[in-house]
């Protein structure tokens, strides 16, 4: 884009310099009785242009990869400079081509040393679309929605509205919404949507993925998916029905206009209290829209809100911190402390796929710990001397195994407890 646009402007040049007649001779051009005519280039013009791209350069507000354009462009622009003087002769004339030329070369090039080839225009472009990409995928994993929106329209910009591929969009329709922006983010998030409809959907891969993986004889890895699924499945299923306890409070906020401020201010804590920053915010925009209020009040709200953003900013902190020392323990296998800490986590209303991975880390950790002691134990009942230490070990196993029934009747592991437990009951039954 950048070379098309400096060949244009030396197209221009070329054709200007063309038009304006150069002198047959070789010393300066006779103006002493012509009329004086408009000068081919604009110097104040000019002038403006070189302070303002001047400027752009040393604040740094121009990208990496435009910055050698812009600075080849700015030593054209100095080129230009006395370009109407009447005492210009075509030798002069031609050597500002030529040096205009060179630097339109090194545009061109793409800067490269001599004997390095320049990579193809569209394998550049590719690399440059890759990269921005990820930079908006990861700024939106740092949580800084202001910034991913500032770089998808930059995105959009620069390459045009189809460079916004789903993926894109998707984010930008969340952080859209973030910034309090709903009907940008509804419009963007339906026109996503319909887009993703298409795709084949990633429950449909899992389900291959495992029965691919069994057509191999790798149990494991398709158990594995099999697992993941029921855990894709159990986060949809806390989505479906924390979005039925929104739309039953949604109908509860349209009165948050009528309640007194200080009533208002009064839930908001309530609901900081309980993690649900999102409700909290959407109850001061609602009270904001009161008419009735005074720029005082409105004052009040405003920082109300800057408490709750500050407040989610804060948990934030401490969930990421509680989910490390949670990973650490996990890792050292201490999976009953690593429970009782996402436990709660979950009584505070902390939820997410971080949360949920470690969850089914450690409560399948858990049961397969466990599961080994009841296994330790009912071998040792077979090897014990005496019919009462026999029955001991065969009920400490009994009592393992039910726990683990009792606390997770919904494992994937439950059919494999089951089986543990009838085979030591049936062995307590011989005592």
């Amino acid at each position: 884009m950048k070379a098309i646009f400096l060949r244009f402007m030396l197209v221009f040049l070329l054709v200007a310099a063309g038009c304006a007649g150069f002198p047959r001779t070789r010393g300066p051009v006779y103006t002493g009785a012509a009329p004086s005519s408009r000068p081919l280039i604009d110097q104040q013009e000019l002038g403006r242009k070189m302070v303002s791209l001047q400027r752009k350069l040393q604040e740094n507000s121009i990208s990496e990869e435009d910055r050698p354009a812009a600075e080849a462009l700015l030593e054209i622009y100095k080129l230009l400079q006395g370009t109407d003087s009447p005492s210009m002769t075509e030798t002069q004339y031609r050597r500002l081509v030529a040096r205009i030329y060179l630097r339109l070369e090194r545009v061109e090039s793409g800067f490269q040393p001599p004997g390095v080839r320049a990579p193809s225009a569209e394998k550049t472009i590719m690399d440059l679309f890759a990269g921005k990409r990820q930079r908006i995928l990861q700024t939106y994993l740092s949580g800084d929605s202001r910034g991913v929106i500032n770089q998808v329209l930059e995105l959009k910009n620069r390459f045009g509205p189809g460079a916004l591929t789903p993926d894109i969009n998707l984010v930008f329709a969340l952080s859209l919404a973030d910034r309090g922006m709903f009907k940008e983010a509804i419009q963007t998030g339906e026109r996503t949507a319909r887009e993703l409809e298409k795709e084949p959907d990633l429950m449909i891969l899992e389900s291959k993925i495992a029965l691919w993986n069994s057509r191999l004889g790798r149990e494991d890895a398709a158990m594995l998916r099999y697992d993941k699924m029921n855990d894709l499945m159990d986060d949809r299923r806390a989505l479906l029905n924390r979005l039925k306890e929104e739309l039953h409070v949604t109908s509860q906020r349209q009165v948050a206009k009528l309640i007194p401020l200080p009533r208002v201010l009064n839930m908001v804590e309530e609901k900081v209290r309980a993690h649900a920053f999102d409700e909290a915010r959407e109850l001061l925009l609602q009270k904001k829209q009161d008419p009735a209020l005074s720029p005082a009040e409105i004052s009040t709200i405003d920082k109300a809100v800057e408490r709750v953003e500050k407040a989610r900013q804060t948990a934030r902190g401490r969930e990421d911190e509680a989910l490390k020392k949670i990973r650490g323990l996990v890792e050292r296998e201490r999976y009953d402390e690593a429970l009782t800490l996402l436990e709660d986590l979950r009584s505070e209303g902390i939820h997410g796929y971080q949360f949920f991975d470690l969850q089914r880390t450690a409560t399948e950790g858990f049961i397969r710990r466990e599961r080994k002691k009841a296994a330790a134990l009912f071998l040792r009942a077979r090897t014990a001397g005496s019919s009462l230490e026999k029955k001991e070990y065969l009920r400490q196993s009994h009592d393992i195994l039910q726990g683990l029934l009792d606390k997770f009747p919904s494992s994937p592991a439950r059919d494999k407890i089951l089986q543990n437990l009838e085979m030591v009951d049936r062995e307590l039954s011989k005592w």
